[in-house]
């Protein structure tokens, strides 16, 4: 068999295609992945446990609070956590996803989901129920929070049922 100028290209051109296409990411298992990191960043803050909770945060992340300014990068986190869960203003926390997606590359993905509250008031306890959105990234392997924002479904926290 012969091969002609343009075949020849069409195989180089081939080649050259199925080489840029990278190696293939099993999506499925990057979702379960980042399902079981997403749970351990819940419980940490479930348990109020700073130094636990931040290390699933990326260096350069960000957050985007109802009501507040933007803050960045880990400490400026670390720092929002401790007002929230060492002040004794967060009495009980919890959040659950309601849907998480992985991109195709396998490196990017986004979560999102509802929280609920219970702040300590100077009344009685208040309840805060909200939803939340989390962009996750893959660094050096591993799924680290890049932003999230999060906001109340109440104007104010209400407060709860027989305090």
């Amino acid at each position: 068999m012969r091969l002609t100028a343009s075949s020849t290209f069409t195989i180089a051109a081939a080649g050259i295609m199925a080489a840029c296409a990278g190696p293939r990411v099993d999506v499925a298992a990057e979702t379960e992945a980042l399902r079981a990191r997403s749970a351990g960043v819940v419980a940490a803050e479930a348990a109020f446990d700073v130094p636990a909770a931040l290390a699933f945060w990326a260096e350069d992340a960000i957050v985007q609070g109802a009501g507040a300014p933007q803050i960045q990068g880990k400490d400026a986190i670390g720092e929002l956590y401790s007002q929230y869960f060492e002040s004794g203003m967060v009495k009980e926390f919890s959040g659950e996803t309601s849907y998480l997606e992985v991109s195709a590359g396998g490196d990017l993905a986004y979560e999102y989901g509802v929280n609920r509250m219970v702040l300590a008031g100077p009344e009685g306890d208040l309840l805060d129920m909200g939803k939340y959105l989390v962009v996750w990234k893959k660094i050096d392997g591993e799924w680290f929070i890049a932003a999230l924002a999060f906001t109340s479904d109440a104007p104010a926290p209400v407060p709860m049922a027989g305090e």
